[in-house]
């Protein structure tokens, strides 16, 4: 990878320093390079890359003795595919729980994420456990393969679905979230399986999507593979929560009648019981799903995770978190909500990052939602707001008490906005959303008809051969 010029900055009061690629020097801690990195870091500043022309933050660490670079978290994408800081992973975070097998990044750009089923069958179909194994791994104790939850918060990052500027309003549907998943999932592989082969989403009748899923549909028999689908599910009715022999979903068009026996739906909604209360009180839901092969006109689901959103998408972990959320929104600001993924819950993560201020390390603000006042909470709070002090130091982090502080005073607990380096890269990583968002996924007729003819000739010479 290359080494394109790095440019440190030392505080307002000094001159930032250039170190081209051949005099970025770290053999020793006396080379001009480090000596430079030391500096800034003891002024509390940050440096640039410049591999595009335009800034991109970085962030000075010291580890074992020596200063090092690193991503902001989230910017990894916007560098040249041949930096050295290129990533459109962001092990920094939360991703971080997984080992390379579970989740890496190709030569050629193609992320490889190994699931814990196979979407390819090649023999009798294995069943698939109802449970699902999630929230249980550590940077210490690594997952060797992503679930489904994983996966549905890994497309919900790399689409930037979990980002927020005001400039996104009136952006956001669900079959525009749906087109933007599937073209992520072209970039993806699940074993030597691609992704958006396989994928379902949220579709209109008559419409491209629909296509799509019908041809979607139809190559999966063929080929012997499992569907990923991820849907809205439909509005709440008490009827539901007893089971209806059916994945309860929206905007379904193109798709297979998605059988769900009784019991791996009543596990689900026991698992995830945040976003089930959130589906009663009116909440937006989506569900993502992995079903057998498909038969003739139905597909067997047999395992699947949920999610709230916000009506902006914005994944949610509460209802307080929707109530600051809105709050956010209705304030103009801009923020990202960082995911969990498959990280255990003793993992410490921020409920929403501001993006729209400038702080004294120049990385968004975190916020926590303090959301029960129970003995047990308290003593979770008190161990939380010291690793908080201790990673952003006492004013480098906000919070909301929902039990004690009122909605409308919301605004007060907030900073000013302001221009900050991270404001930029979020409206940067939102144009190409902002670009396709007024776009239908546009398939020509003649491509449907074309792949339809091919799907239909590998059937015929599948079939030939088999009764030779």
């Amino acid at each position: 990878m290359k080494q394109y010029t790095l440019k440190i900055y030392f505080g307002d009061k000094s001159e930032p320093a250039y170190f081209g690629g051949d005099r970025q020097d770290d053999s020793s801690n006396t080379t001009p390079f480090q000596v430079a990195l030391k500096k800034s870091r003891d002024c509390n500043s940050y440096a640039a890359c410049l591999c595009t022309g335009k800034e991109l933050p970085l962030s000075v660490r010291l580890r074992v003795e020596k200063h090092h670079l690193a991503r902001f978290p989230l910017t990894g994408i916007k560098h040249r595919e041949d930096c050295r800081f290129y990533s459109s992973l962001s092990p920094e975070g939360p991703q971080g729980c997984y080992t390379q097998d579970a989740l890496k990044e190709k030569p050629d750009g193609t992320i490889n994420i190994k699931l814990d089923y196979p979407l390819q069958v090649t023999g009798p179909s294995t069943p698939i456990d109802s449970s699902l194994r999630s929230g249980d791994a550590s940077r210490n104790n690594k997952r060797d393969t992503v679930s489904i939850l994983g996966l549905l918060h890994f497309l919900w990052e790399t689409t930037s679905y979990n980002t927020w500027v005001p400039k996104m309003d009136g952006m956001r549907s669900s079959t525009k979230l749906g087109y933007h998943l599937f073209k992520q999932a072209e970039k993806i592989e699940a074993g030597k399986t691609k992704l958006s082969d396989v994928l379902l989403t949220p579709a209109y009748t008559n419409s491209s999507d629909s296509r799509r899923n019908s041809m979607t549909v139809e190559r999966a028999k063929v080929n012997k593979q499992r569907l990923v689908v991820i849907a809205e599910l439909a509005k709440f009715s008490e009827s539901y929560m007893d089971g209806l022999n059916r994945l309860p979903v929206r905007d379904f068009s193109g798709m297979p009648f998605l059988g769900l026996d009784d019991a791996r739906w009543k596990s689900a909604l026991d698992r995830f019981p945040i976003a089930v209360n959130g589906w009663i009180k009116g909440m937006k839901v989506f569900v993502i799903a992995v079903t057998d092969v498909p038969g003739a006109k139905s597909a067997q689901v047999r395992q699947l995770a949920l999610i709230m959103v916000s009506d902006r998408y914005i994944p949610l972990d509460s209802l307080n978190e929707g109530a600051f959320e809105q709050k956010l929104f209705e304030l103009e600001r801009s923020f990202y909500k960082p995911l969990r993924y498959d990280s255990s819950t003793h993992e410490y993560l921020a409920d929403f990052c501001l993006t729209d201020v400038s702080t004294d390390n120049h990385l968004p603000i975190p916020v926590e939602i303090w959301g029960m006042n129970t003995p047990d909470y308290q003593e979770h709070r008190m161990v939380k707001e010291r690793w908080y002090n201790a990673n952003y130091g006492e004013t480098g982090w906000l919070s909301w008490d929902a039990t004690r502080t009122p909605v409308d005073s919301i605004e007060s607990l907030l900073p000013k906005k302001m221009k900050s380096l991270y404001h930029d890269i979020m409206i940067s990583l939102n144009d190409d959303l902002c670009a396709t968002a007024s776009q239908e996924c546009t398939f020509p007729q003649h491509c449907f008809i074309w792949e339809g003819v091919a799907v239909l000739f590998y059937w015929l010479a599948k079939r030939r051969i088999d009764t030779i």
